[in-house]
Formats: structure tokens, C-alpha cells, sequence
């Protein structure tokens, strides 16, 4: 018999295989890696002073079984939603339960 906190990981890939959007993964030197996560594309509102901007404010979460290396700037994302765009992740953290990598991505110019 297993409890939750054991069956955690394996939950987790479940969940993003079954909900989760294929990215590929292509980090610096290696071939592409495709694999499915959760993306939100959604956008923020940032303050101009008399007026409001609409900001792209995209997060990824992937799982670190899918990524069990730690993601880094020379890396690159594609998106199957954003198809011929390639994006770097600016910003990677832990999620609160430590088994995700969030990673804020942004558009290769």
C-alpha cells in the first residue's frame, strides 16, 4: 500500500501527460526533448501611468521527472500553441511543493 506523499511524482507526470500541452525542450547542445506541461498563457496588467498596458505574463510548470535538469538561460522552449517562435527561460524557481520547476519564458529576438 503507498500514501500521497509517495505517489506524488507519479501523480504529477500523470496529470501533465493527461492535461498538459507539448512543449519541446532543447537545451544548449542536445536534441530536442518533447514532453507535456501546464502553460499558462495568461496576461498582466501593468500600470503606465495615466493608462494600463497588457503585458505577457506566460508560466510554464513542468515536472522535474520530465526536467530533471535545472533549466537555464541558453536553453529554448517551443510552444505547440506559438508554433515558429522560440523562447529562453528568463526565470526558473521551485513550485511550493518542490516537484515542478516553474519557469517564466521569454521571447528568443
Amino acid at each position: 500500500m503507498s500514501d500521497l506523499e509517495t505517489e506524488t511524482d507519479a501523480l504529477d507526470q500523470a496529470c501533465a501527460e493527461g492535461l498538459g500541452e507539448t512543449i519541446t525542450y532543447i537545451r544548449a547542445g542536445r536534441a530536442p526533448l518533447p514532453f507535456k506541461a501546464h502553460v499558462d498563457y495568461a496576461d498582466a496588467t501593468k500600470d503606465i501611468g495615466a493608462g494600463q498596458m497588457i503585458e505577457q505574463d506566460m508560466t510554464l510548470a513542468i515536472t522535474k521527472l520530465s526536467l530533471p535538469f535545472e533549466p537555464n538561460r541558453h536553453d529554448r522552449i517551443m510552444l505547440s500553441k506559438r508554433p515558429g517562435r522560440a523562447y529562453f527561460p528568463a526565470s526558473v524557481a521551485n513550485d511550493s511543493s518542490g516537484t515542478h520547476w516553474v519557469i517564466v519564458p521569454k521571447m528568443v529576438k
